[in-house]
């Protein structure tokens, strides 16, 4: 409908945020969207309050009237949203400031498969380039490489061993199932000889454990966090829906993409589930993201991950810090089983005390007492809205 950069469609206002608070956007940043209200949009422009130099976005009502036409202030209407951008372009008459650029779009990603993949996924080992070492994954190197020469992408290549290709084949299983904006993209797989090679979609920020720790991650505030909060519930509440366990839900398994974009990663311990409830047949437990009925009895349900959940918001909103930090997995153990521990309050002030009340609810005792992901959804995607006025007035 409207061909513009500056217009973003039905992005919602956590997005709006999430996109205009990049560090590359200058103050007066903006864009129009859709607003809940039909037939009306939204305009959101970056700000910087001078005061506290406080960078944050201001969200402003576009109404339409009956005859046509559009206005944010009854004292200025305008034929088309063109006419309003183009008028506050030139001046801010009333707005926090002139709107100066159109909001940057991040990359598209591919949807995946990589076109022109033999049986839909496979594709030839000498089409893939590996150019730097990213890390080392459950069962072998995460490389940063190109496909085709042309196409980003992330190589998870197999270190040879029988046990790792069976969790190999279960990985690729797991997500050739799997299709959600907030979850990392299986594009190809190279199986005609050893080592193996999974492609996934590569995102250019790592991560989310070392992104928070960085000098960036340090200064990211209350906004960006429940933001960050709500994808990652996002991409969960899919799984949740899906009956699907990840089993290894922590900040160094969540990668971080452009725009403030974070999606789930690694599922070589994730699992499809014939039930409700998932045994494990033994093997090394993350202890400290694991829920106490996991490591004790061997029982993975969605809610162990609702308790992993918990641990990665205590990453979150302590910017990286590891938990149980001077612990060690026999401590924790004892502590959290047997005398109920729970992990403090976190001192750092983007961490309220409503946040801290979601983590104790994800730690419950009893796995039905903790909640659902699409609570903790819908908890993080409201938090920064409801704390604040909806929109100004021009």
């Amino acid at each position: 409908m409207f061909p513009h950069t500056w217009f973003f469609g039905d992005t919602n206002r956590a997005d709006a945020e999430r996109l205009l608070l990049q560090p590359q956007n200058e103050p007066g940043t903006f864009m129009v969207r859709d607003s809940h209200i039909q037939g009306s949009y939204a305009l959101s422009i970056k700000e910087l309050i001078p005061e506290t130099n406080e960078l944050v976005v201001r969200h402003y009502k576009i109404r339409t009237l009956d005859q046509g036409g559009v206005f944010i202030s009854t004292s200025k209407t305008f034929s088309t949203l063109d006419e309003l951008v183009a008028f506050y372009s030139a001046t801010s008459d009333g707005l926090c400031r002139r709107l100066v650029r159109p909001c940057p779009r991040p990359r598209p990603a591919i949807l995946g498969p990589l076109p022109n993949t033999r049986d839909k996924y496979e594709v030839p080992f000498e089409s893939l380039q590996f150019i730097r070492t990213l890390g080392k994954g459950n069962f072998g190197e995460v490389f940063y490489g190109l496909w085709n020469g042309t196409v980003e992408v992330a190589i998870k290549r197999l270190t040879s061993n029988g046990v790792q290709t069976n969790d190999f084949r279960r990985e690729v299983a797991v997500m050739k199932t799997i299709s959600h904006p907030k979850i990392v993209r299986l594009y190809a797989i190279c199986t005609e000889r050893e080592p193996f090679c999974i492609v996934m979609e590569y995102l250019c920020h790592g991560n989310l454990q070392h992104h928070l720790k960085s000098s960036y991650g340090k200064q990211l505030k209350l906004p960006f966090l429940a933001n960050m909060s709500a994808q990652i519930a996002d991409g969960m509440l899919y799984l949740e829906t899906n009956n699907l366990i990840h089993r290894d839900l922590a900040a160094r398994n969540i990668l971080v993409g452009d725009g403030g974009i974070v999606k789930l990663a690694d599922f070589g311990l994730a699992r499809i589930m014939d039930e409700a409830v998932y045994v494990t047949s033994g093997g090394k437990l993350p202890i400290k993201w694991t829920a106490p009925e996991a490591y004790t009895t061997g029982q993975f349900t969605i809610k162990s991950d609702v308790w992993s959940y918990g641990i990665v918001l205590y990453e979150i909103f302590t910017h990286g810090d590891a938990p149980y930090q001077s612990m060690k997995n026999q401590q924790v153990l004892e502590l959290v089983t047997k005398h109920n521990y729970r992990l403090p309050k976190p001192s750092d002030p983007e961490c309220s005390d409503a946040v801290y009340e979601i983590m104790k609810l994800c730690w419950k005792k009893k796995p039905d007492d903790r909640p659902t992901f699409e609570y903790l959804h819908h908890f993080f995607t409201d938090y920064y809205v409801t704390s604040e006025a909806s929109y100004r007035e021009a």
